[in-house]
């Protein structure tokens, strides 16, 4: 350069090169935020999968923070947990976040409780408790799922919800929309699942049966 008589290499040296910082040492990470409440098996759901936090929150809100590999949890500004990201129906459980025995706060969700529960609606919606909590690893990982479906028989006759769980258990069709949709339409009348229709139908004592008119 020939006006300022240097070289841009002393250029660089005498303007530049006194203000640059060093590099980072890892590259930038993208992450995205979501706002979520815990469940009550003490898991927050981020795109079908789930994560654990320590189970005193309980229903607060918490706010996620995740990338292509990590998934952190935060309350109030607080890291309170930091899973691998997954990107299926599983689950990702810290032993150290499980309340005692998986029993949550004053006893308010156990397995006894949601057996007594289906037991309240019919035989085959307590079947069908007792299958789903024994086919977690852990029985708080079926709460969420059984809380929707039990829900039901305050929508529809309890019959209606027994006949369909049993329905759906003879065709394997168990999750919440399924279910939702055999009692919606009603498909449990249409093909019966091992005679559950004709045993809560016809078992009363003002029905004589087919034996009087031979």
């Amino acid at each position: 350069m020939k006006r300022l008589n240097k070289s841009r290499d002393t250029l660089f040296k005498e303007l530049d090169e006194p203000y640059l910082q060093p590099l980072v040492a890892n590259s930038y990470i993208y992450k995205e935020f979501k706002i979520a409440t815990v469940n009550i098996d003490y898991h927050i759901e981020l795109q079908s999968a789930r994560y654990s936090v320590p189970f005193k929150y309980l229903g607060e809100k918490v706010e996620i923070r995740y990338s292509t590999s990590t998934v952190e949890i935060y309350h109030k500004s607080k890291l309170i947990s930091t899973h691998p990201r997954y990107y299926d129906n599983g689950y990702s459980t810290i032993k150290e976040h499980m309340p005692l025995n998986h029993q949550h706060q004053e006893a308010k969700f156990n397995p006894r409780r949601y057996l007594n529960w289906a037991k309240s609606i019919g035989s085959q919606t307590e079947e069908f408790t007792k299958m789903k909590l024994e086919q977690e690893q852990y029985p708080s990982y079926a709460y969420r799922k059984l809380n929707a479906i039990l829900s039901l028989a305050k929508q529809y006759e309890k019959y209606e919800v027994d006949l369909a769980l049993g329905y759906a258990m003879s065709i394997n069709a168990t999750t919440v929309v399924s279910i939702k949709s055999i009692l919606s339409k009603k498909l449990y009348y249409r093909k019966p699942a091992n005679n559950i229709i004709n045993i809560a139908l016809n078992n009363h004592e003002n029905i004589r049966g087919n034996t009087e008119y031979k």
